[in-house]
């Protein structure tokens, strides 16, 4: 160690003195006795580990097909035919629309067909006749021509008659609205003799949602989604689900995309995740919490939070020397994970470090280790160091 680490540390150990002389005043202990017993503190030993990353979103649910049910005519709302919230077969009968003006067009155009037919059969014959005695020069060509333009006129008609009779047929079929997919129905847009208008904004009729599967949309923040991306290579990701203040369903979703740009405006990266809904666990267009299983930090040096204290020059923990005795470390510090908490220098792997009881000690003090787990909570086995009961001095 330099002379500038030296007396960092020299100034960290002061500090903390100080600190901790601070805290003895305020609960009433001026004096020091001459004969400090060893104090119980609980310790773990930094270890450098891969720390698996509990990712948790806010998500929605959605159907894998969601498809809005729109008149493709306009006309009267006769009747609806189905009972919402229901589910319903591709091809059913939703709602039906008055037919009788699209019946009346569709008779007329029927008629058109009819009599354009019989013209074209009328110009078919007199283009016949028209060639015959053309080709025995009886007639002149201009004669001719005005036959076969005649016949190809009457054939466009007769056309077009027939086009706008299938146009016809098909807007009469639109007045029976029926279900586009399979799925489950939502609540009626408007009630039977409400007027809609196909292609305007009372076309909307009712949804119907397929929720066999369900897709789970959720957004994650860029530094994030680069580890979940790199995970994603690897292999397919669980995604588990807990809907409001339930716990975790048991059907899990698979983690099937990560969108390839940032949003401008959130700093975030959507994914969806897909799920076998075949039970009904979920609906469409539910709220969730949606957590990420099998990812992992890269491997570091960690050691709880609780055993780091805070100076004016900076963090700096509690370690043991080999006579079980105090000496204060300052490090810095990396990202949190939990209740750990990634060191980027200052500790070596394998360093015995004061977790519960750093309040109570202060350089040069011998204490009394009991070797707890690094991922221990506060309490349990830390509370039985921490809480016994010292000898009077």
């Amino acid at each position: 160690m330099n002379a500038d680490a030296e007396r960092t540390g020299s100034r960290i150990a002061v500090a903390a003195a100080a600190v901790l002389a601070a805290l003895l005043a305020a609960c009433g202990q001026h004096e020091t006795p001459a004969a400090q017993p060893a104090v119980g503190v609980n310790i773990v030993t930094a270890a450098v580990l891969p720390m698996p990353l509990d990712l948790r979103y806010s998500a929605r649910t959605r159907g894998e097909r969601e498809v809005e049910v729109h008149a493709r005519v306009s006309g009267i709302l006769l009747a609806r035919h189905y009972r919402e919230g229901a589910r319903v077969s591709a091809g059913a009968l939703l709602f039906k629309i008055d037919p009788s003006a699209y019946a009346h067009e569709a008779a007329r155009l029927r008629a058109m067909v009819a009599v354009e037919k019989a013209r074209l059969d009328e110009a078919s014959a007199q283009r016949e006749r028209t060639e015959a005695l053309a080709d025995k020069g009886l007639i002149s060509r201009r004669d001719r021509d005005v036959a076969v333009s005649s016949y190809a006129t009457a054939l466009a008609s007769a056309d077009a008659a027939r086009a706008a009779l299938r146009e016809a047929e098909l807007n009469l079929a639109y007045t029976d609205v029926r279900a586009p997919i399979g799925g489950f129905t939502g609540r009626e847009s408007h009630s039977e003799g409400s007027l809609v208008e196909a292609g305007g904004a009372t076309s909307l009729l009712t949804t119907i949602v397929q929720s066999e599967r369900l897709y789970v949309d959720f957004a994650m923040p860029e530094d994030e989604a680069r580890l979940v991306r790199a995970a994603m290579q690897a292999g397919a990701l669980t995604v588990r689900l807990a809907p409001g203040n339930r716990s975790e369903i048991s059907q899990a979703a698979r983690l099937e995309f990560l969108d390839s740009r940032v949003d401008a405006d959130s700093g975030t990266v959507a994914a969806r995740a897909v799920m076998d809904n075949s039970q009904g666990a979920l609906s469409a267009g539910q709220f969730v919490r949606a957590r990420i299983e099998g990812l992992h930090s890269p491997a570091a040096l960690y050691i709880p939070v609780r055993a780091v204290l805070n100076t004016p020059d900076g963090a700096l923990v509690w370690t043991l020397d080999k006579d079980n005795k105090v000496q204060p470390a300052p490090l810095k510090l990396g990202e949190s994970t939990g209740n750990l908490v990634q060191v980027d220098s200052g500790l070596v792997p394998g360093i015995r470090v004061v977790v519960d009881g750093i309040l109570k000690v202060q350089p040069g003090v011998l204490v009394k280790p009991v070797t707890i787990d690094i991922n221990d909570p506060p309490g349990g086995a830390a509370s039985v160091a921490v809480a016994a009961p010292q000898p009077t001095p």
